[in-house]
Formats: C-alpha cells, sequence, structure tokens
C-alpha cells in the first residue's frame, strides 16, 4: 500500500509565531516537552482539555535554561537536539469518490416507484457502487530540539503579604 505525505511550504518562517522569549527556541518549529511523571487536569470530557492552562514556559536570557511553572511547582530543564528529528503528521482524507456504472436513470426511476421498490433498489445500487477513500498525511511540522525536564520539581511558596517582627 502507497500512502502519499505531502510537504507543505515553508513560506510562514518569516513571521515568529511564539513570543520574543521562546523565540530563541525557535520561530515557527515545534519544540517537545519532555516531562518525568504525568500532568493530570481536571475535566469530566477529554475535549474540556483543549486549550486549558498548564504552566508557564520561560526561558533564562543568562543561562538560556528553561524553566516551567504548574501550579506551585517549578521544574528546570535544558534544551537538547533530538537524535534522529521527528515529523508531525496531520492526517487528511479528501472526500469520497464514487465510483460505480454511472447510470443516471437508475436514479430517475427511483422518484416514480413506490417505498418498498425503492428500497430494493437502493439495496441493490450501493452493491454496484463502491467508495473508495484515500487516506494522505501532511507534514505539519519537523522536530529536531526537545526541552527536558528531568529533576523532580521544586515547590514554590508564594507567602503573598510578608509580616514585619
Amino acid at each position: 500500500m502507497i500512502i502519499p505525505i505531502n510537504i507543505a511550504s515553508s513560506s510562514s518562517s518569516s513571521n515568529p509565531k511564539l513570543p520574543p522569549s521562546l523565540a530563541k527556541i525557535s520561530h515557527d518549529e515545534i519544540v517537545l516537552i519532555e516531562l518525568q511523571g504525568s500532568l493530570e487536569v481536571e475535566c469530566n470530557h477529554p475535549s474540556e482539555r483543549d486549550g486549558k492552562f498548564i504552566g508557564k514556559l520561560t526561558i533564562d536570557e543568562s543561562t538560556n535554561k528553561p524553566t516551567l511553572l504548574i501550579g506551585h511547582h517549578l521544574l528546570e530543564g535544558k534544551i537538547a537536539n533530538l537524535p534522529k528529528p521527528l515529523a508531525v503528521l496531520h492526517r487528511s482524507s479528501p472526500a469520497a469518490a464514487k465510483v460505480g456504472n454511472g447510470n443516471a436513470a437508475e436514479e430517475d426511476e427511483h422518484d416514480d416507484m413506490d417505498d418498498d421498490m425503492a428500497d430494493v433498489a437502493d439495496t441493490r445500487a450501493q452493491e454496484t457502487v463502491s467508495i473508495r477513500t484515500t487516506v494522505e498525511w501532511d507534514v505539519v511540522a519537523v522536530v529536531k530540539r526537545k526541552i527536558v525536564f528531568s529533576k523532580r520539581p521544586m515547590p514554590v511558596v508564594n507567602l503573598g503579604t510578608q509580616h514585619n517582627p
């Protein structure tokens, strides 16, 4: 089986899509974030996770170290190159093309028939018509780097108002 893979044009690489602090990693490149453990997001349905705020990712300008603040936990990481680049693929399937005998006169006959006869004719027509769909994959991006957070998170305590003794 041959699966077509389409490569998108890189005409939008001149416009940065990320904030300036993250543009030091890349302007429009997708970067993996590797975490130890798992993230638990409160939701009743999986679609509620879409677009939900998880944390704040910043990169220190002097040390070029990324930090990720999730709730009351601070993760410190490093930027690493992947040994082999990864492609991010998006599945797209074009509209189904009907292949059959192409007799348009049969469709006109269905209008004149009663319901029982039309059902029999429709069943016969469905057997002769096959629906062929082809699946295509579009390359959305190529991932070359990752941000690795391999250490345990540090607790962050926000004292709010400080008391002076």
